[in-house]
């Protein structure tokens, strides 16, 4: 097996922005660690037409994978108006366990829609545009964010079931809040890896992502070795 064509040029493309990020951060102040984040989706048919349930967990560890810092368990439903274009509703409790300080807990409804592109020179675009109501226990006001993020796959000639997988999310306060919100920008995700379909019902990304949050004294920048499961019942 070896590179097409294509594949290098999509690869490097990639690659250069991923050292455009890296040289962008070079020049602030930021902390770096290394982290892995584990990712389990599920998903399957509701009795109502077009109705469907969504169940992930999100396990997250720090420095360098050996603290455990966070669990996010996120049910949801969402509504399929065919298959490129879907509206949720959700619901997140994230349990955190930050490092030297006592454990805490946030709470968010969220509201998104999801739509998936036609097709562009064998490059699949999907849009997922997700509002975010984030209450953290002990404190009464409300934070409100916008995630929004678009995922391009491709297939590769490597294997017939080997996907490239790239993505970037971009996350913006709307307010400020008591409990440490900065209204702005808050934190971006760039991915890259490698989807492999294990079957009609399962699939799998694993690659590297890098997160850069914006806080308000010394930003961070952490590498993530990312495994996600989906599976569809």
């Amino acid at each position: 097996m070896s590179f097409t064509r294509f594949d290098h040029i999509f690869f490097n493309r990639v690659l250069f922005m991923l050292g455009l990020l890296f040289a962008a951060a070079a020049f602030a102040d930021t902390e770096e660690d290394g982290r892995y984040w584990l990712s389990i989706y599920t998903q399957g048919k509701l009795p109502a037409d077009n109705f469907y349930w969504s169940m992930d967990t999100h396990p997250r560890w720090r420095e360098e994978g050996m603290e455990f810092d966070q669990l996010i368990l996120r049910p949801a439903v969402f509504y399929r108006f065919n298959p490129k274009s879907s509206v949720w509703l959700g619901y997140d409790t994230v349990i955190n366990h930050p490092a030297g300080q006592s454990d805490f807990r946030e709470n968010r409804l969220w509201e998104q829609f999801q739509y998936q592109f036609d097709e562009v020179a064998d490059i699949t675009f999907t849009s997922r545009t997700r509002f975010e109501q984030r209450r953290r226990e002990d404190f009464q006001d409300v934070g409100h964010r916008l995630r929004q993020m678009v995922r391009a796959t491709t297939p590769s000639t490597l294997h017939p079931q080997m996907q490239w997988v790239v993505y970037d999310e971009l996350f913006i306060n709307f307010n400020q809040t008591e409990w440490g919100v900065r209204r702005g920008i808050d934190q971006n995700r760039l991915f890259l890896g490698i989807n492999w379909k294990f079957s009609d019902f399962s699939n799998v990304d694993v690659g590297y992502l890098n997160q850069f949050i914006n806080t308000r004294t010394v930003d961070r920048e952490n590498h993530v070795l990312m495994t996600t499961f989906r599976f569809n019942f």
